[in-house]
Order: structure tokens, then sequence, then C-alpha cells
């Protein structure tokens, strides 16, 4: 699915509180095709700013409407694999809004680099692209940080839209902005803890909000692209 339409909370767990709340959703929910043969799967991003960051500090101002664009890539460093995600993420009164499209590492580039925007047979793939190019256009985004993590997916057995994400080793760097590149110098997670994403088109199941209160899980506001740049800014603001 390239267009999604739901409502995403985050929550920041302990390891103590994860594992609690892994056995409440045994009966529940089921690992991901992914984690079901690798336990957990590698998401890498490169986000995508102006040259003064004006995506992310709007963001970081909680407006009522704002967007991100990122390219993502599953699997493996360095495991060949050709295989781009060009994904607009937009926010509005609450509720998510993510449109991508699925490219090669050299349409990638021409897009990004030349505005050549790949055919596709479908009408939605190519008015997504054409979303793509304009916001590129009109901020004139240039690749600007790199972050990486390590994630479990469930999704509820009885409603695949119900899914819960736990996500470990977040980390970023604003330099060497290559998928190949595994160090990174910015951690945004302390260790022993994990960000929680539920993403849902209605109401939590009873079970699961008994489960959040039982385990005392709150929600929160955290962002891995705004964390990383609210540190950047306390940097700047030492020197």
């Amino acid at each position: 699915m390239n267009t999604f339409k739901r409502y995403e909370k985050k929550y920041i767990l302990t390891k103590e509180q994860k594992e609690a709340l892994e056995e409440r959703i045994q009966s529940h929910m089921e690992l991901d095709s992914f984690c079901k043969k690798n336990k957990n799967y590698l998401i890498r991003n490169i986000y995508y700013d102006t040259d003064n960051n004006e995506l992310i500090h709007m963001s970081t101002n909680k407006p009522i409407f704002k967007e991100k664009l990122r390219v993502r890539k599953y699997g493996t460093y360095n495991d060949g694999k050709d295989e781009y995600f060009l994904e607009i993420k937009r926010k509005s009164e609450k509720i998510v809004y993510k449109r991508r499209v699925i490219l090669t590492k050299e349409e990638l580039d021409n897009f990004i680099n030349n505005g050549i925007i790949p055919k596709r047979d479908s009408y939605l793939d190519n008015q997504v692209s054409k979303e793509l190019k304009y916001l590129l256009n009109t901020y004139s985004l240039k690749p600007k940080v790199f972050i990486t993590y390590v994630r479990v997916a469930y999704f509820d057995i009885n409603d695949s839209n119900f899914r819960l994400t736990f996500d470990d080793q977040i980390y970023a760097r604003r330099h060497d902005l290559d998928f190949d590149i595994e160090s990174c110098d910015i951690s945004l997670l302390p260790k022993g803890y994990f960000l929680m994403e539920v993403k849902a088109s209605q109401n939590y199941p009873l079970w699961f909000a008994r489960a959040l209160s039982d385990l005392k899980i709150y929600p929160t506001s955290f962002s891995k692209y705004g964390t990383e740049y609210k540190l950047l800014k306390l940097e700047e603001n030492k020197l």
C-alpha cells in the first residue's frame, strides 16, 4: 500500500513496560511478516529540508498542519537492494497522511536531481510523484539528516489497520548521508527505552486501552527528526 490515512500516537516505554505489554498482546496480535523471519528489521531514512531547516522548524512549533519529505530504505546495510521509498508525510488535525512511490536508485537520483518523474501505470503513483515534485521544488529541498532504527511490528489479528511498532537503537547524523554508511554520532533515545507507535483508523480496542492503563503507559509527543533538530539547536546555542 502506498497511501495511508490514520491516527498515530507515540509512547516512550521502559524495557519492563515493553516486555509486559508484549505479553498482553500475544492473544490479540501477530508479528508482521518481516519480523516473523528476522524478529525485527532495520529502517533507514534520509530527511529532506531547506538550507535553514524550515520544515522541521515549523513542525516543532506544533502547527495544525505540517509535512515532511524523506527517502526510506528497508533491509540491511550493503544488501544491494535497489528499492527506495520516496515519501510525503503530512499531519493535519491529528490525522496522519502518508503517500509514497517506490523507486530504483537511478529513478530516485533522476527525480531528485533532474526533476524527472518515473513513468508508472498507476494513476495514483503518478499523482503522488507530482505532489512529491511540487514539494521538492516549492521548498528547494535537500538531503539533511540520516536517521536509522530497528523496528518490531505487530498487527491486530481482527483488524489489520490496528498496528503497533516498537523502535530502538534510534540514531542520527548530519554528515555522510549515504544509506550504506553505518556509523552515527547522535542517539535520539536513552538506552533501555523504546518508542512505541500506535497506528489506528479508529478507537483503540478495549483490551489494549486497559493494558495501557494497567501498565501506566501514557502518550507523549516525540518526533525522531524533531528530536534530532532540537539537539542540534542545543549544540548551536552552546557555541
